[in-house]
């Protein structure tokens, strides 16, 4: 694969414009099939991917399903049948690189088609796009700063530098964007705390002043001390976050939010605690949290997920698909057997857009987006599955079965 990347790279773009001739074709899925190297090929497709995700859909709405079909098609192909004895490491090996030949297909253009989780035969809707008046554009890194004497700075559109010092700690606004709290080793500042806000359509970063970090999504709040000083590191959320917390085995680390509260020493978690989600979730990627409620108190190993209900009961499940839960950090949507409303809470806040519905869809959706486009791209590829509509008004989305 090393002697091919060049060749490889230029067949991909050339499908991906639909520029191949017939024996490029061929190529094509020569090099995919032929059991390369494969780390080789595994830095190819993340470097197609990256270089993609940012980018609109190469593949036009009315070509995607013919070849989603078509590279289905090509895969079922490739697959020895039971029939045919081979040894156990060529059938791996060839189902291995047809499998990547398939996915190839499907991601490398900055998004995965929408698919239902039930295989149908349901026809794709002969309208792939939907009717608009006013196309949304994507949120971004806005946010609003709240000081300890209550005035405010807006982020987004603040220089970067120093934009405050309150006693012996710095406020400073980095060039990626990201807010960090240079704070004196020796402070001796009494308690003041400040508030970080996003908007609908709007997320951020922030570097608090003991070195943890936190990612705020959209319509969320963070309100932390300037400092911190005693037994122990406590804020308070609304919304989502993400955090990545800086190790101090003497002084824990507590998230306080509606009804519970999270313990930790130095792990990576999220918490999505959004008032139109059914529940209050905590997610541990890495470390080990302590999730405490009115009524009883649960630790969670990785993987796991604390959901919280408005009665008060607490459920523990395992094997939660982490991807999905941190895809907002990474810049995607994500979403694994979710329901048209759950899709769409996710929109109208990245979008800032209100959803109302006529009529009742009840299919579910596999697949994911990247979160920088316009909101019409993202419609579209639900639209393509054939079970849902969509009329864009301005700030207002109708959607239909």
């Amino acid at each position: 694969m090393n002697n091919n990347k060049e060749k490889f790279s230029d067949l991909i773009h050339k499908y991906l414009n639909n520029r191949l001739t017939s024996a490029e074709y061929a190529e094509l899925w020569r090099l995919l099939n032929e059991q390369p190297d494969e780390t080789a090929l595994n830095e190819e497709l993340q470097k197609l991917w990256q270089s993609s995700k940012s980018e609109a859909p190469l593949i036009a709405a009315a070509d995607w399903d013919q070849k989603i079909q078509h590279a289905k098609q090509k895969l079922a192909a490739s697959i020895p049948t039971i029939a045919e004895p081979q040894p156990v490491i060529n059938r791996f090996s060839r189902y291995r690189w047809a499998a990547a030949a398939a996915i190839l297909l499907l991601i490398v253009s900055s998004v995965f088609v929408f698919i239902n989780r039930k295989e149908t035969n349901t026809p794709v809707a002969k309208n792939t796009q939907p009717q608009q008046q006013q196309d949304r554009l994507p949120g971004g890194d806005r946010a609003v700063l709240t000081l300890a004497d209550g005035s405010s700075i807006v982020l987004d559109s603040a220089g970067n530098g120093m934009l405050a010092q309150q006693g012996t700690t710095k406020i400073i606004k980095k060039e990626d964007g990201q807010l960090l709290y240079n704070s004196s080793d020796n402070a001796t500042d009494a308690v003041a705390y400040n508030l970080l806000q996003t908007p609908r359509g709007g997320q951020y970063k922030i570097t608090l002043p003991d070195g943890s970090k936190v990612w705020l999504n959209a319509a969320s709040s963070l309100k932390y001390p300037v400092v911190f000083s005693g037994k122990e590191r406590k804020v308070e959320i609304t919304g989502e976050a993400y955090f990545e917390i800086a190790k101090d085995a003497a002084r824990p680390f507590k998230v306080q939010l509606n009804q519970m509260e999270v313990e930790v020493l130095g792990t990576h978690f999220n918490i999505n605690s959004y008032t139109d989600e059914e529940t209050i979730s905590t997610t541990l990627l890495e470390g080990r949290v302590k999730v405490t409620t009115a009524s009883e108190n649960k630790f969670l190993q990785p993987g796991q997920q604390a959901q919280l209900k408005s009665s008060g009961n607490m459920k523990i499940v395992n094997d939660v698909n982490l991807e999905e839960t941190v895809a907002w950090k990474d810049g995607n949507f994500q979403f694994e057997n979710s329901d048209i409303k759950s899709v769409m809470r996710q929109l109208a806040r990245w979008y800032d857009v209100e959803v109302s519905y006529q009529g009742n869809i009840s299919k579910h959706f596999i697949g994911g987006i990247s979160r920088n486009v316009k909101l019409s791209q993202v419609l579209s590829m639900l639209q393509q599955t054939g079970e849902v509509r969509f009329i864009i008004e301005g700030k207002k989305i109708i959607v239909m079965p």
